[in-house]
């Protein structure tokens, strides 16, 4: 491996075969033709923008700081004419979006014609009264007692109360308008509906998440339970008992350790969440010849620590994001799955609808079986849960072989705005897959899924 080395673009895009793969990176050039089969978003992902500038779909991932981890090992050199490493601009800053409350200005002190006609008649009245009131009373005096007529006393003393109580009245309601009218505005003014605040009410506490994304962190293993012949649940402890993960549903972790003096990471769903507060749970599937479950994970003793980091991931999940979610899982692939039908069915007014198609070799691979069964049980409008078996035993009751086209085209949703496919599992299951979905409607997923994708990849 050469850092100095220099490749023109023309070299470059020569190596874009499955036995001869280079990517360009930050104008770095990277030979992965051994990543290939280790790469968590499976070889297609890479062939797709092998020989060419990759660096968009490596930086959209969403955990691009374990990949440069682990292509460090895979660099050959630069590409020709780039600029030097320490001038080079990694991109152009995102804007920082303005989450402060825009507010418009509303003239409360605008008043209806009506109302200002109203008090323009009222004093008048009022003037007018005591105009009359006051000649009534002077009229009455000694002096001028020659004025007052001799006829029809009763009524004009009717008359006069009349006016005298109407005028009191009058004069009261202008003082009270005007002494309220700092404190009441005119009701005419107010608009019909008003928006309400961005934020409605403020926590009571704030709980700080224990993950960190740019730096691993340290987790002793408290708990491990063998569950079938090569599957475990690990539980850590987090450093406090009210400490939550502080993981988004839909994200990830990475792990990382050192083997054979190298640096390896892997991404691992939780099947805890933040309503777990002070410990991380994973139920892992052990493969033999895995690096890190085969290699660590599976060795790992009460007391050892883990080296730990997140959040990761392009999904996060939040109610109302579809009406209707269709998932395909294989194997490991179905703890994203868990992670979402968790958070979906705990949740009395998350009204989604969630079926489950979930592929594995026999029933001692089914992972989470116990608690999806119990979901399905308890929240029907909520889950339903289709297990597909290619090894099953001759009691196996349920569907035989492997997820279909005819099967999703059964049991799934119609494409639409208001409906969502997640894919997760082995790369043959998720390319079947994705082809499948684009042949029944379902837009074409890309190798880098993003959040708004009717067809995600985790």
């Amino acid at each position: 491996m050469s850092e100095s080395k220099q490749f023109s673009l023309s070299e470059v895009q020569k190596h874009n075969k499955k036995s001869d793969l280079w990517l360009i990176i930050h104008h770095n050039v990277y030979d992965v033709t051994k990543y290939l089969e280790d790469h968590p978003g499976g070889a297609d992902s890479l062939l797709e923008v092998g020989g060419m500038n990759s660096t968009v779909a490596f930086e959209d991932v969403g955990h691009s700081a374990d990949a440069r981890e682990t292509m460090e090992s895979f660099l050959i050199g630069r590409l020709e004419g780039a600029p030097d490493e320490e001038d080079e601009d990694r991109g152009l800053p995102m804007p920082k979006p303005d989450l402060k409350a825009k507010s418009e200005d509303q003239d409360f002190n605008s008043e209806a014609p009506l109302m200002t006609a109203g008090r323009a008649g009222l004093k008048v009245f009022s003037i007018g009264s005591a105009l009359f009131l006051g000649y009534e009373i002077y009229s009455r005096s000694p002096k001028i007692g020659w004025l007052h007529a001799q006829h029809g006393g009763f009524w004009k003393g009717v008359l006069i109360s009349s006016i005298a109580t109407l005028s009191i009245a009058a004069g009261a309601g202008l003082y009270l308008e005007k002494a309220l009218s700092g404190s009441f505005k005119n009701p005419y003014s107010y608009p019909s509906h008003y928006k309400p605040s961005i934020q409605i009410a403020k926590p009571i506490t704030k709980v700080k998440g224990y993950l960190q994304p740019d730096n691993y962190q340290k987790l002793p293993l408290v708990k491990k339970e063998k569950l079938s012949s090569n599957t475990h649940r690990l539980i850590f402890k987090l450093p406090k008992d009210d400490m939550i993960i502080g993981l988004p549903i839909g994200q990830h972790i990475s792990i990382r350790t050192e083997i054979d003096g190298k640096a390896v990471s892997r991404s691992y769903t939780p099947v805890s969440n933040n309503s777990d507060p002070g410990e991380l749970r994973l139920v892992i599937k052990i493969y033999p010849d895995g690096l890190l479950t085969g290699r660590y994970l599976q060795h790992l003793k009460v007391g050892d620590e883990i080296e730990v980091r997140g959040p990761k991931g392009a999904m996060r999940y939040r109610k109302g994001m579809v009406k209707k979610m269709g998932m395909i899982a294989g194997g490991t692939g179905i703890t994203p799955m868990y992670q979402l039908i968790r958070a979906i069915c705990e949740d009395p007014t998350d009204e989604t609808s969630v079926t489950l198609l979930y592929g594995n070799n026999s029933e001692e691979d089914i992972l989470l079986r116990e608690q999806l069964d119990n979901f399905a049980k308890k929240y029907p409008e909520n889950l339903k849960v289709h297990y597909v078996l290619s090894k099953p035993s001759k009691n196996w009751k349920l569907a035989k072989g492997y997820v279909t086209k005819e099967m999703v085209k059964e049991c799934f949703p119609e494409p639409s705005d208001d409906s969502k496919v997640l894919l997760c599992g082995p790369p043959g299951l998720v390319d079947s897959m994705k082809t499948s979905l684009v042949e029944l409607g379902w837009q074409k997923p890309r190798a880098v899924s993003k959040l708004p994708d009717q067809v995600f990849s985790f």
